[in-house]
């Protein structure tokens, strides 16, 4: 027999598959004639245990976009988010000759995308950081290590969502960008001119240790969260541009701005603080949990052993489909006006292989890391057909079965010159999201289907 004809019949079964909920082998393949190629396909349904754990607010979170603000949920607890940032001098930056005065000085932080009320009213603080930032891109940073015990503030402001300044549509997007700014002073950027014009510092790195950068958070007020696109301090000032007017014939005063940004070249590290109530960890609730950023994750065990046994009982060999999924439970979720999001994608992984993946910007692979998307219709997060993880273990013969992770992700993608997709990283999720797992014996289960020449 072709291995193209072997292939249709084992897909044939797959619909059988999903409707068996025993443990028990179910023969759903006969003998395919000749006899020398006949092949034999049972179904087999397995539980898989499932349990909510803490992240211990430490994930690897290197980006540039910060989340800012205070969230308290009834049932999740309360997420407390604030950010340490450098800021990028790019080669060939320099104010224009002939500076007649600074004119004012901007702290300016961008987002478009926000969790919780639009009208809480909130309370930004910008610091001054005073000691080197580490090499460290984990969440469970302490900010006050890096702000002196003595700290200085250069800024202030109140805020709210719904108060902040808008800004034009992103050419690609027609969701409507905000700003928030605060004054850091003209003495501040004067400090900055000084610092240029004396040639303390001439490149990104002198000008790291010159200024070490900010920290970033809330002193006061509840209620929303927003994910920062970009963070940036905007001096403007005036110039005298000599023989400058229409016929160069006059001096003229004329306007600039001099920026300096949080880019991927330099550092930004996020802190995040959950506060998460005993309920989320109480077994044998039928529900599980994931909450980010930095807060829990579903922990899955698939019964390898059980398999194997199983497999071993009837001498079958291969495992051709292993199909799991997770259903939302929609009931329990919130639907409240100021809910937070559903995380959309999931990773699952080795639990021991968490730290190394996230910190070495490694890539899912579909075999041992597998992604799960989230069905907005039915909250069924689908990791379609995982029998490669599942065979992978299988054949380890390990004394105990394997603890996988479910963690929230972002994907991250670039565009070729086909057109095509390229995938170019996977993150942790800190977009603020809550999500309930039904994972009770009905549901929390791999389906399975075994072959065999």
């Amino acid at each position: 027999m072709k291995v193209k004809s072997i292939f249709a019949i084992v897909s044939c079964f797959i619909t059988l598959a999903l409707g068996s909920c025993n443990d028990d082998l179910n023969p759903i393949g006969g003998s395919i004639q000749p006899p020398s190629d006949t092949i034999s396909v049972i179904t087999d349904t397995v539980g898989v245990k499932a349990r909510t754990v803490s992240m211990r607010d430490s994930v690897y979170a290197r980006t540039i976009n910060g989340v800012l603000g205070k969230y308290e949920d009834d049932l999740f607890g309360t997420i407390k988010s604030d950010y340490l940032c450098q800021y990028y001098f790019p080669d060939g930056a320099k104010f224009q000759d002939n500076l007649l005065q600074i004119d004012s000085v901007q702290f300016v932080i961008d987002f478009n995308t926000f969790s919780g009320d639009t009208l809480a009213p909130m309370g930004l603080s910008v610091y001054k950081v005073a000691t080197d930032l580490p090499q460290n891109f984990y969440t469970n940073v302490n900010p006050a290590k890096y702000i002196g015990d003595k700290p200085k503030l250069l800024a202030s402001e109140a805020y709210s969502i719904s108060g902040a300044k808008k800004t034009a549509n992103s050419a690609n997007t027609a969701i409507i960008g905000r700003s928030i700014i605060a004054d850091l002073g003209v003495p501040f950027g004067k400090e900055i001119y000084n610092g240029w014009k004396d040639k303390t510092f001439t490149d990104n790195a002198s000008f790291n240790k010159f200024f070490k950068g900010t920290y970033v958070t809330t002193n006061f007020g509840s209620g929303s969260l927003i994910r920062v696109l970009y963070t940036s301090i905007d001096i403007y000032y005036k110039y005298n541009d000599v023989l400058g007017n229409h016929d160069q014939t006059k001096d003229t005063i004329r306007t600039s701005r001099f920026s300096l940004t949080v880019t991927p070249e330099v550092m930004q590290l996020n802190s995040i603080k959950n506060k998460n109530p005993e309920e989320l960890f109480t077994e044998g609730t039928g529900a599980s949990y994931m909450k980010t950023p930095a807060g829990v994750y579903t922990e899955v065990v698939f019964p390898i052993k059980q398999i194997r046994a199983n497999m071993a009982s009837r001498n079958f060999e291969t495992i051709n489909t292993a199909l799991f999924s997770m259903k939302g439970y929609t009931e329990k979720e919130s639907t409240t006006q100021y809910e937070l999001g559903r995380p959309t994608t999931l990773l699952l992984i080795n639990k021991d292989s968490v730290d190394v993946f996230f910190s070495g910007r490694q890539l899912y692979n579909g075999k041992t890391t597998i992604i799960g998307e989230r069905n907005k219709t039915n909250n069924i997060y689908n990791f379609s057909n995982i029998a490669s993880l599942i065979n992978a273990y299988k054949d380890m013969n390990l004394d105990e079965d394997p603890t996988f992770a479910i963690i929230p992700v972002e994907i991250a993608y670039t565009v070729d010159a086909n057109n095509s997709k390229i995938l170019t990283g996977v993150f942790n999720y800190l977009q603020p999201s809550t999500s309930i797992i039904r994972n009770d014996e009905k549901n929390m289960r791999l389906e399975l289907i075994y072959s065999k020449f």
